[in-house]
C-alpha cells in the first residue's frame, strides 16, 4: 500500500532520494526565482501559511529563505500542492534550497482515466495511481465502471449486476500483434473471468481517499452502449429480452439499453441515484459512444418512441436520452460528460463534451457553447505503444505510437480560437485495459506519460522545453519508484 502520508515534516524525511533543485520540478511551475544558500533541515519543517485571497484557486506561492519557509495560499488544493513541489524541492539531507515560486494551474480538469473493466486492475493499484497523480498535480480520476464486458460497482437496488454481471466465460488470450493498423485477433482462454466488482464501501474508502489528495472522482456508467454486462442481469433491459452472458471478446456489442422502453430508462436513473451518493463530485460521465443502432432500428418500442417524440431517428433517439440524462443528473446538482459521439445527437448546452476521436469534437463542442474535455486517441491514449526499443508490454498496434514526447506536445486548445478557451476545461490520458493485463502493465503505460500530459495541463507553453523536461521526469520517475513502487517505464 501507499507510504504517502499528507504533510510537509513527512515529505521532507525523504532523505535516500537524489539532490534536487527547484528546475527539477514537475510539473514545471510557472515562476521560479532561485536563491543562493538553503534552509537547513533542522528548521525547515516550520512552515508559516497565509491566507491570501488574491492566489488563484488551486495556486500557491512559495518562498524559502533564509527567514525560514511561508506558503500563501487562497484555498486548500493551494496549500497542498504548495507541499507536493516542497516534497521535490527536499535535498537528501533534509535542506531546502532558496527559492520563490508563483504557480497555479492553467487547465480545471487534470484527469487519469482509469478502466477496470476489461481487465480489472483493483483497489491497491488505484490507491497507488492517486498517490501518484497528487504527486504530479493531477486532480481529476474518470473512472470507467460498467462495459459490455464486466459491471464493476455494487448496486444495492439491482444485485444481480454484480451477481451475474461481474462474471463472464472466459477471455481472449495475450496476443502479439505489432503490425500498425493491425485488426482486433481473439482465442478464448476458456477461463471464466470474475466475479471482479467495488463494493459501496470499497468506493466510499477510495473516494476519501482520492479527496484527502484533492482529486475529484467521475463515476462512468455507459449509456445506452456498452452495455451487455448489464443486459446479462437484467435482460428485459435491452431490445430482445434474450438473456446473455457479459462478452468475453473486446469490441462493441450490438446489444444496448433499449431507448423506448421505460423500465430501461428508470433502471438508469436508479442506477444514476446510487451513483450519486457514492461520489460526491459535481460530475458524471454518462458514456455515450459506439451505441451501434442495428436493434433500435428493429425494436418497435424504440420506433415508437422515435415517432411519439418525433425525434430524427435512432440518433435523435440517443439525443434525447443524453439530455434526459444530463436534465436528470443536474436535478441532483451534478453535470453530465459524454464522450464525443453525443454530438450527434444534440445535446444541451450543459452536456461536458470529452472529445476522444482527434480534436475535431472539441473543436465543434466549443464553438456550439459546450465545455470539452480533450482526450484525443492521438497522443491522449496510454494504451498505445510507447515507442520504447524494448517494451515487454506492447501486444498491439493500431497504427499510432504515443512516445514521451508526442505526449509532451499534447495542447488541449490547439485549434480553438481563443475567444472559445474558456470552454476547454483541460485534458486527460487514458488507458483501455482490453490489452493491459494487471497493475504492473498499468503502471508502465501511463508512467511517465501521465507526468507529461500533468505538465501540458498544469504549465503555461511558454515555459515548456523538450529538453528540460526529459530531465526532470527522470528524477519523476525515481521518485515514483522509490516512493510508490510504481512500475513506471523508462524516459527512452
Amino acid at each position: 500500500m501507499s507510504k504517502y502520508v499528507k504533510g510537509v515534516a513527512v515529505a521532507i524525511s525523504c532523505a535516500a532520494m537524489p539532490v534536487l533543485a527547484a528546475v527539477n520540478i514537475v510539473p514545471l511551475p510557472n515562476k521560479i526565482i532561485e536563491g543562493e544558500g538553503a534552509l537547513p533541515a533542522e528548521t525547515a519543517h516550520n512552515v508559516k501559511k497565509v491566507y491570501d485571497a488574491t492566489v488563484p484557486g488551486e495556486g500557491y506561492r512559495l518562498k524559502v529563505d533564509a527567514n525560514g519557509l511561508e506558503i500563501a495560499y487562497s484555498d486548500a488544493a493551494g496549500v497542498f500542492y504548495a507541499e507536493q513541489t516542497l516534497m521535490q524541492l527536499v535535498a537528501p539531507d533534509g535542506s531546502v534550497p532558496y527559492v520563490e515560486i508563483e504557480d497555479a494551474p492553467q487547465f480545471k480538469w487534470r484527469g487519469v482515466h482509469w478502466d477496470d473493466c476489461r481487465h480489472f486492475i483493483g483497489k491497491e493499484a488505484l490507491m497507488k495511481c492517486l498517490d501518484a497523480m497528487a504527486l504530479n498535480k493531477l486532480n481529476i480520476l474518470h473512472w470507467h465502471l460498467t462495459e459490455d464486458q464486466g459491471w464493476r460497482i455494487e448496486i444495492k437496488k439491482y444485485p444481480e449486476l454484480t451477481k451475474k454481471g461481474s462474471v463472464r466465460p472466459a477471455s481472449p488470450k495475450p496476443v502479439v500483434l505489432k503490425t500498425p493498423g493491425c485488426k482486433d485477433y481473439w482465442e478464448s482462454n476458456n477461463t471464466p473471468y470474475g466475479p471482479y466488482f467495488y463494493t459501496q464501501e470499497e468506493i466510499k474508502e477510495i473516494v476519501a481517499y482520492a479527496a484527502a489528495r484533492h482529486i475529484t472522482i467521475v463515476p462512468e456508467i455507459e449509456l445506452p452502449g456498452h452495455a451487455l454486462a448489464a443486459i446479462a442481469a437484467y435482460p428485459e433491459l435491452g431490445c430482445t429480452g434474450e438473456q446473455f452472458e457479459p462478452w468475453w471478446r473486446w469490441g462493441v456489442s450490438e446489444h444496448i439499453f433499449c431507448g423506448g422502453n421505460d423500465a430501461a430508462i428508470k433502471f438508469l436513473e436508479d442506477v444514476l441515484d446510487e451513483v450519486c451518493e457514492l461520489f460526491p463530485g459535481p460530475v458524471v460521465h454518462i458514456g455515450g459512444d459506439e451505441a451501434p443502432k442495428a436493434m433500435w432500428k428493429k425494436c418497435p418500442k424504440c420506433q415508437k418512441r422515435i415517432a411519439d417524440l418525433g425525434l430524427a431517428g435512432e440518433e435523435g433517439l440517443q439525443g434525447w436520452m443524453t439530455r434526459h440524462f444530463t436534465q436528470y443528473l443536474a436535478a441532483k446538482g451534478k453535470r453530465a460528460i459524454g464522450w464525443d459521439e453525443v454530438l450527434d445527437g444534440d445535446p444541451g448546452k450543459d452536456t461536458i463534451i470529452m472529445s476522444w476521436r482527434g480534436p475535431g469534437g472539441g473543436i465543434k463542442a466549443a464553438a456550439r457553447g459546450n465545455d470539452v474535455v480533450m482526450t484525443p486517441v492521438n497522443p491522449c491514449y496510454l494504451d498505445n505503444p510507447q515507442g520504447l526499443e524494448d517494451d515487454p508490454y506492447e501486444y498491439i498496434n493500431y497504427g499510432f505510437i504515443d512516445t514521451l514526447e508526442l505526449c509532451y506536445g499534447f495542447n488541449p486548445v490547439a485549434g480553438i480560437p481563443e475567444e472559445q478557451h474558456s470552454h476547454i476545461l483541460g485534458g486527460q490520458g487514458n488507458n483501455w485495459t482490453e490489452y493491459t493485463w494487471n497493475a504492473s502493465e498499468y503502471e508502465w503505460k501511463i508512467w511517465p506519460r501521465m507526468s507529461a500530459i500533468a505538465e501540458c495541463l498544469w504549465t503555461k507553453p511558454e515555459r515548456k522545453d523538450w529538453q528540460d523536461f526529459k530531465r526532470r521526469v527522470a528524477t519523476m520517475r525515481k521518485r515514483l519508484i522509490h516512493l510508490y513502487h510504481i512500475n513506471a517505464a523508462p524516459v527512452e
